[in-house]
């Protein structure tokens, strides 16, 4: 997995911020007050640390499971305090019970296996009441009947990086059984039922 995601961003990250234009507005508004602490997970080289900085001047927590990606992050984010996860299943992430305000997790959860246990190790990390933002690419039933009419193959590349695949629903669930209250849903880029993306904005309830 490590050398796989290393290959990925030396290779300039694919498609890395092609919906950024999207989900920055989104994740901006629901950033919290000032003085509070951010974990950007799946943080890659920063990107939107970048921008999160520029509104507050946060406490950054950065993480990611390529070395490479989070050697770049160190170096241009030198305030921050960033981690290289090892993707191992059922990993206890490397950070303090309640010490985050905000978890971004942008486009992470679809490379994850133990899925369960990142959404409770996120629920573990976070402040009581502080809240997650959470993206992965939107899966709905007349998209998924098109793809697999004439896309099946490109959707679902066996080369690339995504393992899972949510529905609104299934990531409701999961998220709902490990602590978490959503507050909003909604879809981005493209247009309705054929969105790119879908987020979550959940708080911790328990």
């Amino acid at each position: 997995m490590k050398k796989f995601h290393d290959k990925w961003w030396k290779e300039g990250a694919l498609h890395e911020g092609h919906d950024f234009q999207w989900k920055w507005p989104i994740i901006k508004r629901t950033l919290p007050a000032k003085n509070k602490t951010i974990l950007d997970f799946g943080c890659g080289e920063g990107r939107y640390i970048e921008e999160i900085l520029k509104v507050n001047p946060y406490k950054i927590i950065g993480a990611d499971i390529s070395e490479y990606a989070i050697k770049k992050a160190k170096k241009k984010f030198p305030n921050g305090r960033f981690y290289v996860t090892s993707g191992d299943d059922g990993e206890k992430l490397p950070f303090a019970t309640n010490s985050a305000d905000f978890i971004l997790a942008a486009d992470v959860i679809e490379h994850i296996f133990d899925v369960v246990n990142f959404v409770s190790e996120m629920n573990r990390t976070l402040k009581k009441g502080g809240r997650i933002f959470i993206s992965t690419p939107y899966h709905g039933t007349i998209k998924n009947l098109v793809i697999a009419l004439v896309g099946f193959d490109t959707a679902f590349n066996p080369t690339w990086a995504h393992i899972r695949f949510f529905t609104k629903k299934s990531l409701t669930k999961l998220l709902e059984e490990n602590g978490f209250k959503i507050l909003e849903y909604g879809q981005y880029g493209r247009f309705k039922p054929f969105s790119m993306g879908m987020y979550f904005i959940a708080k911790k309830i328990k």
